[in-house]
């Protein structure tokens, strides 16, 4: 598993596809966070997704429709994805401020996300992530 960008990497590890976006990602990136975000969706090695935002400065609204349609298509194939945000950074202001931290399942650091998914594969297997917003 492999990205063309620096800004843009796909890994395996363990048992879950671990996509990390960096730096800043805007429009021009769309169709390359579209196609691993796929990659990860569909790889048959893995049973869930990480999408790992902690290296990441900027985002806008382009890639939060990305998140949220990729959100989407994991849910279809009840596919844990969670989402590793810093607290008090710019990317978690944009989720807090556009509300979609109820929708999302977000956690604070990629140890974090991948506890989430252990929990939430080993819980229940049939059971898409659950969004976690301020009290979870």
């Amino acid at each position: 598993m492999a990205s063309n960008s620096e800004n843009i990497e796909l890994t395996q590890q363990e048992r879950v596809a671990v996509v990390m976006l960096r730096h800043d990602i805007d429009l021009e990136d769309g169709d390359e966070v579209t196609a691993v975000f796929q990659r990860a969706l569909t790889d048959i090695d893995t049973v869930a997704t990480l999408l790992d935002l902690g290296e990441l400065d900027f985002a806008d609204s382009t890639l939060l429709n990305l998140i949220l349609r990729a959100k989407a298509e994991h849910d279809q194939v009840r596919r844990p994805f969670v989402l590793a945000v810093t607290e008090g950074g710019a990317v978690r202001r944009l989720f807090d401020i556009t509300g979609v931290t109820d929708v999302l399942a977000l956690v604070g650091t990629r140890t974090e996300a991948l506890r989430r998914i252990d929990t939430i594969l080993d819980g229940d297997p049939d059971s898409p992530a659950q969004p976690t917003g301020p009290g979870s």
